[in-house]
């Protein structure tokens, strides 16, 4: 039956769009830890290209890290880049996560809505309104996608990170229900978990590259999480601050094209590429992971 309704769901997505989402296969790159990208077309003509990674919560040696707290200084973490985060955190996967403010040069940063890092709060939870949607994670790696609301216990997690609104729901695209200006295509940051939550999805979609990749509305964005195969789902910071990097061997490297960046960037830093256009966020999620056997 779950099989049935997500066939229904993929088919009804791509009446929407002018060419169906063309996803290659999953290829590992650590232990419990594929990659995968995608491209689509719109039906008003934009270009979509995505790139996701599916993270097996049950495999050995699967951790979740995210931004600490900056202790006495001001804001409530330190602002930084998805590149600096990874390297730091030594995590092979690492993507954006909560809304923030000041944007968008380092220095303090307040996060909107929840964020817990190894145990402790370095953002409260926000009860109801704006950042009050959440992806919440034990220290075993059992996972909920739900809302900080009063009966949301956070002395219950290890990790967590907020976001603009649930738009998967039970396996149903919700993401219409929202109102933080979702029917605007913008470069898109999201994270889902399949049904049973023993995967978690990092998505993130290219935008304001003309010709290439021109954005996402979050009803695509849930589509494209319902096709990868997530029952639940949050919109996480989106736009200049949407970033995906995974460690290669020389290092972090950045797996999108960051919207903050562009000709400019890379004219006047030629040896970084992606790296230097990357906006410095309040919050990144990241995840750690054994490498693969050697062949």
């Amino acid at each position: 039956m779950n099989a049935v309704r997500r066939l229904c769901l993929s088919l009804l997505a791509t009446a929407c769009l002018a060419s169906p989402r063309e996803i290659e296969p999953w290829r590992p790159v650590f232990v419990g830890i594929d990659i995968a990208e995608g491209r689509a077309t719109a039906r008003d003509g934009r270009p979509q290209r995505a790139v996701a990674v599916r993270i097996d919560l049950r495999a050995p040696g699967i951790e979740l890290v995210s931004t600490e707290g900056n202790g006495e200084a001001p804001g409530e973490t330190d602002g930084e880049t998805a590149t600096a985060f990874a390297r730091r955190q030594r995590a092979q996967v690492a993507i954006n996560a909560n809304l923030f403010s000041p944007c968008c040069d380092p220095g303090g940063k307040d996060l909107g809505g929840l964020a817990i890092a190894a145990g402790k709060i370095v953002s409260p939870p926000v009860r109801h309104g704006p950042g009050d949607c959440v992806l919440a994670i034990t220290r075993d790696n059992r996972a909920v996608i739900t809302r900080s609301d009063p009966s949301f216990n956070v002395e219950d997690y290890w990790t967590a990170v907020a976001g603009t609104g649930i738009i998967v729901r039970a396996g149903r695209n919700v993401a219409a229900s929202n109102d933080t200006g979702g029917d605007k295509s913008h470069p898109r940051t999201a994270v889902g978990l399949d049904e049973g939550a023993r995967h978690l999805f990092l998505l993130v979609i290219d935008g304001r590259r003309s010709g290439r990749s021109e954005g996402a509305t979050l009803v695509e964005l849930a589509d494209w999480l319902l096709q990868l195969g997530a029952h639940e789902a949050l919109n996480l910071d989106g736009g200049g601050s949407t970033t995906l990097v995974v460690e290669e061997k020389s290092g972090p490297e950045v797996r999108n094209e960051p919207a903050d960046g562009g000709w400019l960037s890379t004219l006047l830093n030629p040896f970084r590429g992606r790296e230097a256009a990357q906006r410095s966020n309040g919050n990144h999620l990241g995840v750690r992971a054994r490498p693969l056997a050697a062949r």
